[in-house]
């Protein structure tokens, strides 16, 4: 027994780093440059609390939400996202949405991959589907979490009946907004993601359950994610029933990076410490700073080699100071007889006038001045007495 519960934990734990290997492989196609030159033509980047870079698009509609355009999919990833907006390939498949007061809708880039990133709803009638938030992280062990209590509020969700949904135009029959909140009330959440074949899963609501239900026309396809040499190709490629996905290679991300960001004049509704994905804008000044190095390697090189030599002349300018030091101390030695023959002279006369301070400072000021004023006569009498006896004795 315990050989078989050490083989286990020895196979397990094999299996839990390859997982997070591939899970790290499969992310490491897609860079921020990448990002931002497809999206740019059709939003702004915007800097908004903590340094966190979002994506707004150039949507006038107000009634716009996200996952508005396209279609829903089978595929051997789960349900995917067939999107007819030009920047759709890129926003449904990675990263977060949320609604800000002030800014809008607005997209938190993320680099994980997925055939969808909504949270379901569905029950007898009605299925429905909302963008994830910024709060919502995926984990190749358990799925879909959330970083703090939230429920996706109804007015962003997109409900319709079973046998419109997977149709090509199903935004013609989407419930109107009055309708959304006994919808929402009726029906009960469901998430299922996984992770297989280096590769997310969005299974939601079961196939055989919509199908049964009144989807009767809904399609399948085989995903297929490729690595493509260049970003110039279309990004998706359908081809009867297979979907291509393209998605750049490495190097193809390490072009110049000159990024135009705005920063943000008000404060968002989204808490950005309760935000485990997107980039900061920190993230991005530390990897363009790392760009611009790169050809300076050997100049650092150089300077690394030249550093010894520039100790020594440090070391030089700091003891310039101490050998002039040196010189003018032994120019003051030199003269330091004659100094030595004048030093009697002055200190007599400095100390000539030292023997009276002692008596002068001991006498008080106000009481003994009496005294010596009565005293001063009297040795004026004494004096004129010892005169008149010497007269007398001549």
């Amino acid at each position: 027994m315990k050989k078989l519960a050490i083989i286990f934990a020895i196979i397990s734990f094999f299996a839990f780093h390859t997982e997070e290997v591939n899970a790290k492989s499969f992310q490491a196609g897609v860079g921020f440059n990448y990002f931002y030159s497809s999206l740019t033509p059709y939003g702004r980047w915007v800097e908004i609390d903590g340094g966190l870079v979002v994506w707004r698009p150039n949507i006038s509609n107000r009634h716009w939400l996200p996952y508005d355009r396209g279609t829903w999919i089978w595929t051997n990833d789960g349900w995917y996202w067939d999107s007819y907006e030009p920047f759709g390939y890129i926003v449904y498949h990675y990263g977060r949405w949320h609604y800000d007061d002030y800014y809008g809708w607005i997209w938190v880039p993320d680099y994980q991959w997925a055939p969808a990133w909504v949270e379901w709803r569905y029950d007898d009638d009605y299925i429905g589907w909302a963008p994830l938030p910024p709060y919502a992280v995926f984990n190749i062990h358990s799925g879909i979490h959330f970083s703090i209590n939230f429920s996706i509020p109804f007015v962003h969700w997109h409900f319709l009946k079973y046998k419109h949904f997977g149709h090509h135009h199903a935004y013609d029959y989407y419930v109107g907004p009055q309708y959304k909140e006994r919808i929402f009330n009726d029906t009960k959440v469901r998430n299922d993601y996984g992770y297989d074949r280096n590769s997310v899963i969005n299974r939601g609501v079961d196939f055989e359950t919509v199908r049964n239900r009144g989807a009767k026309n809904i399609e399948r396809a085989d995903l297929v994610r490729r690595n493509a040499e260049g970003s110039d190709r279309s990004p998706i490629v359908r081809s009867g029933n297979r979907i291509e996905v393209f998605t750049p290679r490495d190097a193809d991300n390490s072009r110049d990076r000159n990024y135009t960001i705005e920063r943000g004049d008000r404060n968002s509704s989204l808490k950005v410490d309760k935000v485990e994905v997107g980039e900061r804008r920190s993230n991005l000044e530390r990897s363009t700073r790392e760009t611009e190095r790169a050809p300076e390697v050997k100049r650092s090189q150089i300077e690394r080699n030249d550093q010894p030599q520039r100790n020594v002349e440090r070391q030089d300018q700091q003891q310039r100071p101490n050998r002039e030091a040196d010189v003018n101390r032994q120019r003051e030695e030199r003269q330091a007889p004659a100094v030595k023959e004048q030093q009697p002279e002055r200190k007599r006369e400095v100390q000539a006038p030292r023997e009276n301070k002692p008596a002068e400072r001991a006498a008080p000021s106000r009481e003994r001045a009496p005294r010596e004023k009565s005293s001063a006569p009297s040795k004026e009498k004494s004096n004129r007495g010892s005169d008149n006896s010497r007269e007398r004795r001549r």
